[in-house]
């Protein structure tokens, strides 16, 4: 983290290669910028998250752009482990570059990043930032008719809410609608819902209790007799995969912005092969 700005320990030059074959703005001023965290920077199965989601911007019409190699971490594991200097250090650099490109409006696929853009980065000169979660963005734009909505098929859904995104942000419909609504709600969803054990930088720990949180977590996804698990944060995404595999349960875990990608590029052939390419 004190060196590469991430917990994943890739070269900041790294951060933008998931996105090389797409035309996306890099480093430069947009109306809006997608943050697009660590974990969508680095992590393969989550690069694909960020192809969806800054396809589907750009499929609306909107004008924007990704921070590239000068983004960083945006400091919630650090603030969690305890390393307050390190997340003061990094959110300076961050709020450094909004400032230097006149960023106005951020969209953040990360919930982590979500609350800590948004909630606390005030002390630091970020209290003018407009913070959106990426599922807000993308139900606001099927409202406005420039995206479509999802459309029922053979598939069952049940939507597990991230932590930051739900119980403590408040965001709990918009996910919902983007997806067309969920078949079966679990047990403990929405406020109450069972986090998926990767908060408080447990994503980076070894876990020591005699049964893991994400498994329990799983087995209540599973009991919903549902075959997708949507989600909307990459840590959960990992997480809940991660449980089902060790419950046995053959459950499809995806974002949110993916489902609804899915959709259109399942209308266009050559859409769909710009996404797959790697």
């Amino acid at each position: 983290m004190d060196s590469a700005s991430n917990p994943y320990g890739f070269g900041s030059h790294e951060r933008a290669d998931w996105a090389a074959d797409l035309d996306v703005k890099v480093g430069e001023p947009a109306e809006y910028i997608y943050f697009v965290g660590c974990a969508a920077s680095f992590d393969e199965r989550n690069q694909k998250v960020a192809r969806s989601t800054i396809s589907l911007l750009k499929e609306a019409g909107l004008d924007v752009g990704i921070l590239g190699m000068q983004e960083g971490c945006s400091g919630d594991p650090a603030r969690r482990a305890g390393n307050e200097f390190l997340f003061q250090m990094l959110a300076e650099t961050n709020m450094m570059t909004f400032q230097e490109l006149g960023v106005k409006r951020i969209v953040a696929s990360c919930p982590h990043c979500f609350h800590t853009l948004g909630k606390e980065y005030g002390d630091y000169g970020g209290d003018e930032l407009e913070v959106f979660h990426h599922s807000e963005i993308l139900a606001k734009l099927q409202e406005e008719g420039k995206l479509p909505q999802v459309e029922k098929n053979d598939r069952s859904v049940t939507f597990h809410d991230p932590c930051y995104l739900g119980r403590i942000g408040g965001v709990m419909e918009e996910p919902r609608s983007v997806i067309g609504g969920v078949d079966v709600e679990t047990e403990n969803h929405g406020q109450d819902s069972f986090c998926c054990g990767a908060g408080g930088a447990q994503m980076w720990m070894e876990e020591d209790a005699d049964k893991r949180v994400n498994v329990i977590r799983a087995a209540e996804l599973a009991e919903t007799g549902c075959d997708t698990v949507a989600v909307g944060c990459p840590f959960c995404s990992i997480m809940v995969k991660d449980g089902l595999d060790a419950v046995g349960a053959e459950m499809e875990v995806m974002d949110v912005a993916e489902i609804l990608w899915e959709q259109i590029v399942s209308r266009d052939a050559d859409i769909h092969e710009q996404y797959q390419k790697k």
